[in-house]
């Protein structure tokens, strides 16, 4: 491997980085778990394994918001392929009841969601003023995380995701802005579960820019 290569390699490590970290710097922090929040862990795991994928599952027992989040960290902690755990609920005080459960399987780095589980989501937020979903996946281990032994940080393509999905969606920016129940995104890595509401900063300027320009236009 020549020099220039070794130059290109780390490039493209430390840009792969930097946008991300950018981003998850206004994030919350990890979320704290208690033992109570244990008791999703079985719902969960029974939920994902006695059901076939992209099908809509409902609990026996509703769980609290971070009963549901323990339970997804827990169930895919040591797998080596990403998961997506999708939790349908209700917003309730600072928390929520998430009472059905839906999930997808992808491969080492990414996951995918077809378009019935997308219009399934925003069907579900849209229905009722505090209707909230609650977006789960897990980062497996790589050389990146390994090293670093870092904090959830959402990739590029997370960001994007919540960019599109979250806040070029009218009705479900309306909902967040004013506390009504919405979509929450949450990632799983290293051992921790943290929830991302910051998008892309970069394509975001970019987009404003893009529609800037566009209305000098006209």
């Amino acid at each position: 491997m020549n020099v220039r290569k070794v130059s290109d390699m780390f490039g493209n490590i430390i840009f792969s980085l930097l946008d991300p970290s950018v981003s998850s710097f206004f994030d919350s922090t990890p979320v704290c778990f208690k033992k109570q929040h244990e008791n999703g862990v079985k719902p969960v795991r029974k939920a994902i394994e006695d059901n076939p994928i992209n099908q809509l599952i409902t609990l026996k027992k509703s769980l609290i918001r971070n009963a549901f989040l323990c339970g997804c960290l827990d169930f895919t902690e040591d797998l080596t392929i990403e998961y997506l755990i999708i939790g349908y609920g209700k917003k309730r005080g600072c928390g929520t009841d998430v009472s059905q459960v839906e999930y997808a399987i992808g491969n080492n780095n990414s996951v995918n969601v077809v378009p019935e589980t997308k219009n399934r989501i925003n069907q579900h937020v849209s229905q009722a003023s505090r209707n909230e979903a609650i977006i789960f996946h897990n980062h497996p281990k790589n050389q990146i995380n390994i090293l670093l032994d870092n904090i959830p940080l959402a990739s590029s393509p997370d960001s994007d995701t919540l960019l599109r999905n979250k806040y070029l969606e009218p009705l479900i920016l309306f909902k967040a802005l004013f506390n009504k129940g919405s979509i929450r995104f949450y990632l799983g890595e290293n051992g921790f579960a943290r929830e991302y509401s910051t998008p892309n900063i970069l394509k975001l300027l970019n987009l404003v820019g893009i529609n800037h320009e566009r209305n000098k236009r006209v």
